[in-house]
């Protein structure tokens, strides 16, 4: 591809835009042209494929569907996992009764009490796993409180040292931005200048051209009064010749 533009347009010199309907025309002619071009093509006929994202998963296939359909999460979150609650009475209660039952049924006379139910097997088991759950939770607070004290002290920081990038990078595209309007300005100049040094020339040629066109009309109008009047002075010279009997020279041809 060839990147050298050949321009005929001078718009620093050039003033006919402005003369009473040569702008009108100019825009018809545009408006003429831009019908003649092939319109854009509708995005909707160019004929891409369908994209099915995460073809290969079920289970995000399934969850895009509830979500496109506006469905509620089946099953919701587990939230009791984030929750501090120890056994319940009931549970406690059943495995104290069981115990009672077998030690009576074993012919012992021991009484278990409700309260020592976490003693036995069962409740022993309930107990330790919301002791794992309080310490889980516990933990889960610790790290809170650690990422708290550690975006107290080092957060700020963080933040600005962002913000002193962002300001950076926008310093940067400004000067990008303020070099380019300047090289667009400054060729815009040289444009101006180099169509203004030549304008003089154009203006005197224009004026020699206007000059040999309007002699070369002088000489064509001169050649056809000319021609004229040789015609009216043959035809005297024929009328004469008749008159006067005399026969008119043969003419060469050549």
């Amino acid at each position: 591809m060839n990147s050298q533009v050949s321009l005929d347009a001078l718009p620093y010199v050039d003033k006919q835009i402005d003369e009473p309907g040569v702008r009108s025309m100019v825009d018809k002619l545009i408006a003429s042209e831009m019908k003649r071009m092939p319109k854009p093509r509708d995005p909707s006929s160019l004929g891409f494929p369908d994209i099915d994202l995460f073809s290969s998963n079920t289970l995000i296939q399934q969850e895009l569907d509830r979500v496109r359909r506006g469905k509620p999460m089946d099953p919701a979150l587990d939230l009791s996992r984030y929750q501090l609650d120890p056994p319940t009475s009931s549970s406690t209660s059943t495995s104290t009764a069981t115990s009672n039952t077998t030690a009576v049924a074993n012919g012992s006379t021991e009484t278990i009490t409700p309260s020592a139910s976490e003693e036995l097997p069962e409740g022993r088991a309930q107990w330790l796993k919301a002791l794992d759950n309080a310490n889980a939770q516990l933990e889960h607070q610790n790290q809170r409180v650690l990422n708290l004290e550690l975006v107290q002290k080092f957060g700020g920081n963080a933040w600005n040292i962002h913000n002193y990038q962002l300001e950076y990078d926008v310093s940067l595209l400004r000067k990008a931005v303020d070099e380019k309007k300047a090289e667009i300005m400054e060729l815009n100049k040289l444009r101006k200048r180099d169509q203004m040094d030549v304008a003089e020339s154009l203006q005197r040629l224009e004026a020699k051209w206007a000059e040999m066109i309007s002699s070369t009309l002088q000489v064509e109008v001169a050649s056809a009064s000319l021609q004229a009047e040789l015609a009216q002075l043959k035809a005297y010279e024929i009328q004469l010749s008749k008159e006067l009997g005399v026969a008119l020279p043969v003419q060469d041809s050549q």
